[in-house]
């Protein structure tokens, strides 16, 4: 069976960590060609999310704790996660999700069903047919992620995928490695801007992409951890890609 690695990267999620690896490891019966294995990225929350992981690693082999000495953001986090599954975990695919069950599981068979019918990155979309956003938001949530996803998708001039800011993805080993290098070396990535550059990277080179539509569900306990770097270090992110494009033509 090819290994699969669920890489979380958790921030205070004390209450949502047990009942997120309790659900993947449900999910997991249904993954008949997979070994399936979830990896806790943790930066060194006060709460105590890392000794609720390491009680759990030592109850389940397929839970891992990776421990940072301090957080350093979602996309040091994520990089983190994917070196260490790829690395020393030894994953073909891994795949990205949130802490905070706003990303079922119960969509991880579909996901990964696109992986096994040639797919090398598969995207869990809020902005396809069958997707949705949680009804409940305050208008400006609901704003800033369809506004900027439309404006990502013109700014980028890519129409491959509809929603650039998802955390919910699957992927091949060699996406990884054909990607994270360019992307050291292009410009700092930072908080959500790393799943668009991440996203973008990847249909510039040329990976086969697929979209599974999901429902967003708002979390339940704990806070969001979406903070000003979105506003800040995905416009110009997104302006300096343009501007290269736009030089190179």
């Amino acid at each position: 069976m090819s290994k699969l690695v669920v890489v979380i990267p958790t921030y205070n999620e004390k209450e949502n960590t047990k009942r997120i690896i309790v659900k993947l490891r449900r999910t997991f019966l249904k993954l008949k060609k997979w070994n399936p294995q979830i990896l806790i990225v943790d930066g060194n929350s006060p709460d105590g999310t890392s000794i609720v992981v390491k009680t759990l690693s030592q109850k389940y082999k397929n839970v891992h704790l990776l421990l940072e000495p301090q957080k350093r953001g979602l996309g040091a986090a994520y990089l983190s996660g994917m070196k260490h599954a790829f690395g020393r975990l030894k994953a073909e695919i891994a795949v990205t999700m949130d802490a905070d069950l706003s990303h079922d599981p119960v969509c991880l068979p579909k996901i990964l069903n696109k992986i096994e019918t040639g797919s090398d990155f598969v995207v869990g979309s809020r902005y396809i047919k069958g997707g949705s956003i949680p009804k409940n938001w305050p208008l400006h949530r609901k704003f800033l992620s369809i506004f900027g996803n439309l404006a990502t998708q013109l700014l980028l001039e890519s129409r491959a995928i509809n929603d650039w800011t998802t955390g919910y993805r699957a992927f091949r080993k060699e996406v990884f490695q054909k990607v994270v290098p360019v992307m050291e070396k292009d410009a700092a990535f930072k908080g959500y801007t790393f799943n668009i550059s991440f996203a973008y990277h990847t249909i510039e080179a040329g990976f086969k992409v697929s979209q599974v539509p999901i429902n967003f569900i708002d979390r339940t306990a704990g806070d969001s951890k979406l903070g000003m770097e979105y506003l800040f270090y995905t416009p110009i992110f997104l302006v300096k890609t343009r501007l290269k494009k736009f030089l190179s033509v």
